[in-house]
């Protein structure tokens, strides 16, 4: 995670509390007139195909017996999708996007019926901060029992949890554990007197000892009224006082109310500096995995399947003390995964590909708890870091989905948005493209401008691509079922076979559930690869593939292509 100037920031299944009469209740919300507290969820002038659908969609085998929800544990074969409320659809035509616009398009994410090819079949949303805030990115809090009035009420929420569930996706949301807002009434009580209960819900000191950021030079002691508080990111995010057992009891019952309103579990920001040192050691201190522990010992107690995932921006070897004995986080992003992958993409050779694989086989004792990504709301979107290259973001996506692990996408990088110019963070969290027409491209009501400008080339919009064969968001469709398809890229333990020919771009990752093996053969080159012969027995046969030359064939315990083209990929099954 990386802040350094105000107003730049940078979180497993339905609650066994919300009942079949309860979701059926919220469904309501669905529907024109339905009970939710604003009226309809309908978006005005909605377009016909991405306007919420009220009734429920066929189960399909996504979800539970009742069709309420993912089944216990699925985040291991899932693939979650991130979201920024604010920039993703906007229902009331205010310009900005709100929990009723995000319902509206639940659709064109999953639409609850495998046998449709209209929906990307993503299986969990990643919620960016919902609560209010003084801040558009709403990473500094103000109360962690509601919800922003910008994105609705708690029973939007609710009912967008329902409808997601009914489609077999799960929603985690941002959980800002670290700290919270200066206009926070704690931090106000905190700050207006050291004799106030409050005054321990932060960390308050006579003198600035001189501590600065770790990935900088910013201080971290903020004066006020005579004294001085820490704050690692600003002085606007003040650092809570975790250390203190009546805040970590009220995070816990934060959590716990969100999971009691069906949430499936949280996104921790800033996991590595929830505790800091006496002599100013800020990041990955014992108290921190100890409060994880402690924290997801007390929400399993009555949500056993909630889903925790850190965000730990650091290297690997530091990401996976996060994993403890398998008590800590479920999941944590690969931050150096998501830069091999893209320097792979854009250099054309194998090396970071193999060298993040090596990394983390000898690192991670569950390969399972690794989320992979391309980008995220604290980065340039990969299309950019990929300067357009089309070729270099399709092999960038087919290496993402065949990797251990739970898979994150970012908001519009399945149709190749660029985002503005990553000058500020803003530029990362541009408005959706839903459709080709001028001037909000059905991100808002006409005539209303979105809360922020983007600027992108024709056809990326999902109106433009969902139809058409070859688009960057038919191969994103297709990725993710082909890995859901299979148990081994869902779930299944990897290695790297020897490889023999392809170039310096040749690579190959071998994945295995049972009896089931899928061997993904990449070539990162920007050139053909020639022949390539693969350590791994079996008669091979296609899943996907793009740019494979022949038929592969196996002999002798080798699998043995003619070739990929330029950026090829092929996902093969071994029998």
């Amino acid at each position: 995670m990386r802040s350094a100037e105000p107003g730049q920031r940078a979180g497993a299944f339905i609650s066994p509390l919300m009942g079949r009469l309860r979701v059926a209740t919220l469904l309501l919300c669905l529907a024109p007139g339905g009970g939710c507290k604003h009226g309809p969820l309908e978006p005005p002038e909605a377009d016909a195909g991405f306007a919420a659908d009220a009734a429920a969609p066929t189960d399909g085998g996504l979800s539970t017996d009742a069709g309420l929800g993912p089944k216990p544990g699925a985040w291991r074969d899932g693939v979650y999708y991130e979201v920024f409320v604010r920039s993703f659809a906007d229902s009331d035509g205010d310009g900005i996007g709100d929990l009723r616009g995000l319902i509206a398009k639940l659709d064109t994410l999953n639409d609850g019926d495998p046998s449709t090819d209209r929906d990307l079949g993503v299986t969990g949303l990643w919620l960016m901060p919902i609560h209010p805030s003084p801040s558009y990115h709403g990473y500094d809090v103000t109360d962690y029992q509601a919800v922003r009035p910008e994105y609705g009420s708690q029973a939007d929420l609710e009912a967008l949890v329902a409808a997601a569930h009914q489609r077999g996706m799960a929603v985690i949301i941002d959980f800002v554990l670290n700290h919270s807002s200066t206009a926070h009434p704690w931090f106000q009580a905190s700050s207006a007197s050291p004799s106030s209960p409050e005054r321990g819900y932060y960390r308050w000191r006579a003198d600035d000892p001189g501590w600065t950021q770790p990935w900088g030079a910013g201080h971290v002691w903020h004066p006020l009224m005579g004294s001085y508080y820490y704050g690692i990111f600003w002085s606007g995010m003040p650092d809570l006082n975790l250390g203190n057992p009546a805040v970590e009891q009220k995070m816990v019952e934060a959590m716990r109310h969100w999971l009691g309103a069906g949430i499936d579990g949280f996104r921790v920001d800033a996991a590595r500096h929830l505790f800091e040192s006496a002599d100013g050691q800020l990041s990955d201190q014992a108290e921190s995995h100890a409060l994880i522990r402690r924290m997801r010992s007390a929400l399993e107690a009555s949500f056993p399947q909630v889903l925790l995932v850190a965000e730990a921006w650091t290297d690997l070897a530091t990401v996976s003390t996060y994993y403890g004995q398998g008590d800590e986080f479920n999941l944590a992003f690969g931050f150096d995964t998501a830069s091999a992958l893209k320097t792979a993409a854009k250099d054309g050779l194998r090396a970071s590909f193999n060298q993040v694989l090596a990394q983390a086989e000898q690192t991670y004792s569950d390969r399972g708890f690794e989320a992979p990504f391309l980008s995220n709301h604290d980065m340039p979107r990969v299309q950019r870091e990929l300067a357009g290259d089309s070729g270099a973001m399709r092999v960038a996506a087919a290496a993402l989905f065949s990797l251990p692990g739970t898979p994150f996408l970012y908001y519009g990088e399945e149709i190749g948005m660029l985002g503005g110019p990553a000058t500020k963070d803003e530029d990362k969290r541009t408005p959706m493209r839903w459709t080709a027409e001028e001037p909000n491209h059905g991100f808002t009501v006409a005539g209303r401008a979105p809360w922020y400008a983007g600027t992108e080339a024709a056809g990326v919009d999902v109106e433009s691509q969902r139809g058409a064969p070859g688009s960057l968001w038919t191969l994103y469709r297709d990725l993710i079922r082909t890995r859901r398809g299979s148990p081994a890229l869902s779930h299944g333990t990897a290695s790297r076979p020897a490889v023999t020919g392809g170039g310096r771009g040749g690579a190959a990752l071998l994945r295995t559930a049972g009896d089931e093996r899928v061997l993904f053969l990449v070539n990162f080159a920007a050139q053909a690869s020639g022949p390539i012969d693969v350590a791994a027995g079996g008669v091979p046969t296609v899943l996907f593939a793009e740019g494979l030359s022949g038929t592969p064939s196996s002999s002798a315990g080798q699998v043995h292509l003619e070739g990929l083209a330029a950026r090829g990929f092929a996902f093969v099954k071994l029998q």
